[in-house]
């Protein structure tokens, strides 16, 4: 192949600096561990295909059959885990939502198709790889799977062109909704993923072209291969010297996300930063007001009402709850209910009431609702400890 040597050195520098910052953001990082996670994996998974890509050029791949087409799944995972990094950084999630896992599929599907290949003995794959060698374009076909050659590199420059579009939409809708003041505190990590993002949209379009254009089949495997490790060796580097994101220090205060409103429900996987005296400003705030006016004995007391009495933005009312209690705005209100029960609960005029009565007196909307929460903050269910409360000792 031409330019062998120089192709072999690109791959290997960019496969172990992209390896080296993957570990970094995977184990060494500890600010927003989900975010860098999910970067880790995508900037692993292109560091896997370069190191691969380095051993086939170099006839070094023959030494690790078993590492022959273990990465080819793996390119599924790089448009999803780049998109959901940066969904990740701008509204500060802490975990997966509940419909993510649809984000991998493609990689699980071709995981099981390729399964019968990775599967074989390494005497298999040496013979495969000796036939191979004939026809270095070949290496990007996949034979051992479904799908004819040639149509796995196509649906993944659809879904990578797709992912590249929602995060573009991500950055975009973030600076219309985010206050100017909040952008301003987070120039550097906004122009970071940015940068990122041009960096990913640079990298699927090649792809096509080499598909596209009258080249030999041998320049095309080098097109695409030097693309993807200049990518990598570039993404890396840039890394390296944005030790705030790379290391998680706090040379760029997190960014602030607007929450959006979904019929009064939050969703548990954002949470916003807010600096700690904020944060002891409007715990002073939020928990005088519930002490004076126990606004949560009122039924159906929701985060916009709390917000709204105690002058708190309502994303900001959100990113306190979860940051100070870890929990949910609806375990933080019903955790006062429980309490008022228990303090309550003893008197004589309480002794009276059904579980729905008391359910009701406490603010729930149903005993249904009252039963799940008390059970859930006290570990016992609510007639256990009516019946040891009530009980004489």
């Amino acid at each position: 192949m031409p330019y062998a040597d120089l192709l072999t050195v690109l791959m290997f520098l960019s496969a172990f600096i992209g390896t080296l910052v993957s570990i970094i953001l995977a184990f060494v990082n500890t600010v927003q561990r989900h975010a860098n996670r999910l970067l880790s994996v995508s900037l692993f998974s292109v560091a896997l295909f370069t190191l691969t890509s380095a051993l086939l050029i170099n006839h070094a791949i023959f030494l690790v059959p078993h590492l022959f087409r273990v990465n080819m799944p793996l390119h599924y995972l790089v448009a999803p885990c780049a998109y959901l990094y940066v969904r990740s950084v701008l509204y500060q999630e802490i975990r997966f939502r509940r419909y993510d896992w649809l984000h991998f599929v493609p990689f699980g599907l071709h995981t099981l198709e390729l399964l019968p290949f990775l599967l074989h003995s390494a005497q298999y794959k040496f013979q495969y790889l000796q036939q191979l060698m004939v026809d270095i374009p070949g290496v990007i076909k996949q034979q051992e799977g479904l799908l004819p050659d040639y149509y796995h590199p196509v649906l993944k420059f659809i879904l990578g062109n797709g992912y590249v579009w929602m995060q573009w939409r991500l950055i975009r809708r973030f600076a219309r909704q985010t206050p100017a003041h909040d952008r301003r505190e987070n120039q550097s990590l906004l122009r970071w993923l940015r940068t990122f993002t041009v960096l990913n949209t640079l990298l699927y379009p090649p792809v096509l072209l080499a598909m596209l254009l009258p080249i030999h089949a041998t320049y095309t495997t080098i097109f695409v291969v030097s693309t993807l490790g200049g990518y990598l060796l570039v993404t890396s580097t840039l890394l390296l010297f944005r030790p705030q994101v790379l290391y998680g220090t706090t040379g760029t205060p997190p960014v602030v996300a607007v929450a959006r409103e979904t019929a009064g429900k939050e969703d548990p996987a954002r949470v916003y930063s807010l600096s700690a005296e904020r944060k002891r400003e409007y715990r002073e705030r939020i928990e005088t007001h519930i002490r004076q006016h126990q606004p949560f004995l009122r039924k159906g007391y929701g985060i916009n009402d709390l917000a709204a009495e105690s002058d708190i933005p309502v994303y900001q009312v959100s990113a306190f709850i979860n940051q100070e209690y870890r929990m949910n705005f609806s375990d933080f209100i019903n955790r006062y209910r429980v309490e008022y029960v228990k303090e309550k609960v003893t008197q004589p005029e309480w002794r009276q009431l059904t579980l729905e009565g008391i359910a009701l007196e406490a603010g729930f909307s149903n005993r249904t609702t009252f039963f799940r929460a008390f059970t859930k903050l006290t570990g016992v269910t609510p007639s256990e400890y009516l019946t040891k409360a009530t009980t004489p000792s």
